[in-house]
């Protein structure tokens, strides 16, 4: 078994090994429950690296889910696997986005409000959040608190500002707000799901080692939009398992400008930095890190051994 395999957790646990088979088939349902099963078979402290990775997985595998049945606008079904996915990720600002649209459909207007605000909280350029925050709002008749929101979202993400949406403004000032709700409506649906398109593909194409591939299409998402602090941290380590550090090195500090409080991409950049021999920044990001996620394990053993290296 290469290096590389045991890195990513391959032969340690056979749920682990079948789930993440099933997941790269497509078969998410059956991949979350052997992610389960390889949660609760763990065998000792070494296994705690791939119970992380069942975590990950078996959140991306209820995404998935997620994904598929608001496309078939089961909205009940969507609504549960997005609540799973947050059970185990609660900081992806993504998935506190697709539970939001979940419980909208199903005229919780309320809940899904309040789920955009959490997807803000932890990232606040996300912009088509803060269009569906204005969305809700006007459709709750706050109307000039959704309309400040709509302009804000056109501000990050000048791709909604078309023809459909200065119809829906002309309808707003001449009064007709439910003509301009239907309109501003369509907006939401012209978008930038091509980012979603990008960034996925990115994934499956880094899944499958083929990084420089993989960067091209997190990079056609960023063009997108550049405000995403999760692509520009999967763009990140596309570009480290690529060979190329700087780049990468680069893409992680960019997140972090987005979201300061980006476990992941601050784990990442430590350990790039880390491998450079910067390890004076690599530890106090090891140590925020730690800080904001007490469980981390990479980066508490990291800074642990740097600790101990300076000290030495």
């Amino acid at each position: 078994m290469s290096l590389l395999d045991k890195m990513l957790g391959f032969g340690r646990n056979a749920h682990y090994d079948r789930g993440i088979r099933l997941f790269d088939h497509g078969l998410y349902e059956e991949a979350v429950a052997e992610f389960d099963l390889a949660r609760k078979a763990r065998g000792g402290r070494e296994d705690k690296f791939t119970d992380r990775l069942a975590e990950f997985y078996a959140a991306e595998s209820y995404a998935h889910l997620g994904h598929a049945a608001l496309k078939l606008e089961q909205w009940e079904r969507a609504e549960t696997f997005f609540a799973r996915a947050l059970e185990i990720n609660p900081h992806y600002p993504d998935l506190h986005f697709y539970f939001a649209l979940s419980v909208r459909a199903l005229g919780r207007f309320q809940e899904a409000r309040n789920a955009i605000k959490r997807a803000l909280d932890i990232n606040p350029k996300f912009a088509k959040a803060h269009f569906y925050l204005g969305l809700i709002s006007y459709q709750l008749g706050s109307r000039e608190v959704g309309l400040s929101s709509l302009e804000h979202a056109l501000e990050l993400e000048p791709g909604f500002r078309t023809e459909v949406f200065e119809a829906a403004m002309r309808l707003d000032r001449a009064g007709d707000h439910e003509g301009a709700l239907k309109s501003f409506e369509q907006v939401s649906l012209t978008e930038v799901d091509d980012i979603l398109f990008h960034y996925r593909l990115g994934d499956d194409l880094a899944r499958r080692g083929m990084f420089v591939e993989s960067a091209a299409e997190y990079e056609k998402a960023l063009v997108l939009n550049p405000n995403y602090a999760d692509i520009r941290n999967h763009l990140g380590g596309a570009l480290a398992a690529g060979g190329r550090t700087r780049e990468a090195i680069a893409e992680f500090r960019h997140a972090l400008r987005i979201n300061p409080q980006f476990v992941d991409a601050m784990v990442n950049l430590a350990v790039e930095l880390r491998d450079c021999g910067e390890t004076a920044e690599a530890a106090e990001l090891f140590a925020q890190a730690a800080a904001l996620e007490p469980d981390n394990a990479i980066a508490r053993a990291n800074l642990a051994s740097l600790t101990a290296r300076r000290a030495a």
